[in-house]
């Protein structure tokens, strides 16, 4: 996510980018492991806000309903629900120009799957597209 809204200006996409063209922040999100451990951390964050600590916090339903009525009452927390909205709207904007400054196909299963679906399909994105091509300088 942060290489997506770090990447370089909309000129430079008829062109081939290559690492050395990238910033420094940029260069670390190119990592695969950016995407996986996105993934852990996410699922993870799930998997706690489900089952975790039944004893103090109870089941499923009275999760659901302390959640409702959180939201009800508390503008910042309906606040972070429209802020994921809004991702996921430019998710999709962000994905078709990184597919087109890597040549990959944008009607691609992994473009749309990182269109379409929000986080995970971000997630299997940034685990699994191209890479960018590499200088001859940084050869």
């Amino acid at each position: 996510p942060i290489y997506l809204a770090t990447r370089s200006a909309e000129g430079k996409a008829e062109e081939e980018i290559s690492r050395e063209d990238l910033s420094m922040v940029a260069r670390v999100t190119e990592s695969k492991i950016l995407g996986i451990s996105m993934g852990i951390v996410g699922t993870g964050s799930i998997l706690w806000g489900l089952f975790a600590r039944t004893d103090d916090f109870g089941g499923l339903a009275a999760r659901y309903s302390s959640l409702i009525e959180l939201l009800s009452i508390d503008r910042v927390g309906s606040s972070f629900l429209v802020d994921l909205a809004i991702f996921a709207l430019f998710q999709g904007w962000l994905i078709n120009d990184d597919v087109k400054r890597r040549g990959m196909e944008s009607d691609s299963m992994l473009s749309n799957a990182a269109k379409y679906i929000p986080f995970y399909g971000l997630v299997a994105y940034l685990s699994f597209r191209s890479e960018l091509p590499v200088s001859e300088s940084e050869r």
